[in-house]
């Protein structure tokens, strides 16, 4: 069996390596068996998707200029959203590296960090992805603060809640906790004596016993503010109102993601070692790295950060950037914690039913037999694409495609930026869709263990797949014109190409499934302990340091 570099040496023209690379079966072309070319194959894949956006969203642009009717992309949907959404909240937080907590600079570095910052929001208007970059960390990151309009969408229910206010959550979520246990109810409607009914809503709760979708009914006793639920007084209790898009977004993918475990942000539970010191020093070594003329991998080869897999894009002819605030962070800031007994390599996400969330060492546990790929920690990230599209699905501003269109461009531009490996940002992801609606009716909810650039390519709709594909062979035609391609990068767009292939082979089955409504993956809700908190979750509860991503 011949390996790749083989194949290159006996054949001489492009075609013909082209066709051998197709034909063969050499271990380093099939994914899932090594960590390093697994890894090539993912920052591959989502480096086509992003070339391929760039060059649909130029047309698009044209297509304006000259006259014709817009035709938004999802990831323009998502970010014309969050700006209506959040239209007062003026993002007064400098960027991470200037923030007190980001870069300790001297003052050597303080003009060029200035301009770094300046350049990061001056996005160019046809880069999608600089463009999706800035809407994210404005107005996901930073719009969700505890003053923003997000949280607007939480409020309080005491003893001295009126009617008038009650009646004003109805069509949404009341959460009462009673004695270490929590019902919550989508209100249907308010009687004025402050009785409140509806219906119960799932969740990792017991709900006092009450069925899913059963109707329920909560009176309040304003004289002495004791509550009844159906009838039955209740000891000490608190409560707090939600909206439904509030619930499903942040509560139910959160909670699918564990991301309300105790303990669950800590630096052992997110598999992160002792951090580099983040001050002038590594700031210039950075900044070395993609600037030293002598480096033989001096530019675009640098892109994905000092220790991930490199993939040379312009090599392969794509207009794939990351911009020096991304460069900035990535993996020079963080080491892996160290694994006592390191689990036989496994290339595949876990389905969600066998993973226990509510148990602070389950990310820890799963990438124990990935520890070369997770360096970076779970990626808060990729949890906070999914809380504001699922968030905005809804509240009926975003389309189910549209927010799998960002949840794909999102994981790519994270992957491809070197801030994330794809297992990273898909780990929470394939677990937030088994509770949390709509993901559930969607392949995300996994019902086998699945590699994770299987499982993104679920979020990516097949027109683009098939260009994607056009996009990776063309590329890997064009390397290998060289007379001396780089192996690597051959290696990372031919297993795109396989990879592409085999996914529309092994999907076709699902999709016909789907399309006759006859979805094959369970649509119960994930039954995890989480400890109940009386309190309306504000953003600042979930919301990760910018520079965690």
């Amino acid at each position: 069996m011949q390996d790749v570099g083989s194949i290159l040496a006996q054949h001489r023209t492009p075609a013909e390596r082209l066709a051998a690379l197709e034909r063969s079966h050499a271990p380093e072309l099939a994914y899932g068996l090594h960590p390093g070319n697994d890894e090539a194959a993912e920052i591959a894949g989502a480096a086509s998707f992003l070339q391929v956006m760039k060059r649909n969203w130029r047309a698009e642009l044209a297509s304006r200029d000259a006259g014709n009717p817009p035709q938004r992309p999802g990831w323009e949907a998502f970010q014309r959203a969050m700006d209506a959404f959040v239209p007062e909240v003026e993002r007064t937080q400098p960027v991470w590296f200037l923030q007190d907590n980001g870069y300790q600079v001297t003052g050597a570095n303080q003009d060029e960090l200035n301009a770094i910052a300046a350049a990061r929001e001056r996005a160019p208007r046809d880069d999608p992805q600089q463009q999706l970059g800035i809407t994210y960390q404005r107005d996901t990151m930073y719009g969700v603060l505890s003053d923003g309009a997000i949280s607007r969408h939480t409020g309080t229910f005491d003893s001295g809640t009126t009617a008038d206010a009650a009646a004003g959550w109805v069509d949404h979520v009341v959460r009462v906790q009673v004695d270490a246990d929590e019902l919550r109810m989508r209100v249907t409607a308010v009687a004025g004596d402050l009785t409140m009914q509806g219906t119960v809503l799932d969740g990792p709760v017991g709900n006092r016993g009450l069925p899913v979708g059963s109707a329920a009914e909560l009176q309040l006793d304003q004289s002495t503010g004791e509550l009844a639920i159906n009838g039955e007084n209740v000891g000490a209790w608190s409560g707090s109102f939600e909206t439904f898009g509030y619930h499903q977004g942040r509560t139910r993918v959160n909670e699918g993601a564990g991301m309300h475990v105790p303990g669950g942000g800590t630096p052992e539970a997110r598999n992160r070692g002792p951090s580099l010191a983040v001050d002038d020093v590594l700031f210039e070594r950075i900044r070395d790295l993609y600037t030293n003329v002598e480096d033989p991998e001096q530019g675009y080869a640098r892109t994905l950060g000092p220790t991930r897999t490199r993939l040379n894009f312009n090599e392969a002819g794509w207009e794939v950037r990351v911009p020096p605030y991304r460069r900035l962070g990535g993996d020079a800031m963080f080491t892996e914690a160290g694994h006592p007994e390191r689990a036989p390599y496994n290339p595949n996400l876990p389905t969600p039913d066998s993973v226990d969330v509510s148990n602070p060492s389950w990310y820890r546990d799963i990438t124990n037999a990935l520890p070369d790929r997770f360096v970076g920690g779970r990626s808060s990230s990729a949890t906070l694409y999914m809380t504001a599209a699922t968030m905005l699905v809804h509240e009926e501003h975003l389309s189910l495609d549209d927010a799998k269109d960002v949840m794909a461009f999102g994981v790519a531009d994270m992957v491809v930026s070197g801030e994330h490996s794809m297992p990273e940002c898909m780990t929470p992801v394939v677990l937030a869709a088994h509770s949390s609606q709509p993901w559930q009716e969607t392949p995300l909810n996994l019902t086998k263990e699945t590699p994770p650039l299987t499982a993104w390519m679920h979020l990516v709709s097949p027109e683009t797949r098939n260009e994607m594909r056009t996009e990776a062979r063309a590329a890997l035609q064009q390397v290998l014109s060289s007379p001396s391609p780089d192996p690597k990068v051959v290696t990372g767009l031919t297993m795109v190409v396989k990879a592409t292939n085999d996914f529309e082979r092994d999907t076709t089955e699902l999709t016909k499934a789907l399309s006759a409504g006859l979805n094959p993956t369970p649509a119960a809700a994930q039954r995890v302990a989480v400890a109940a908190d009386p309190r309306p979750r504000a953003a600042g509860a979930v919301r990760e340091n910018d520079r965690d991503r």
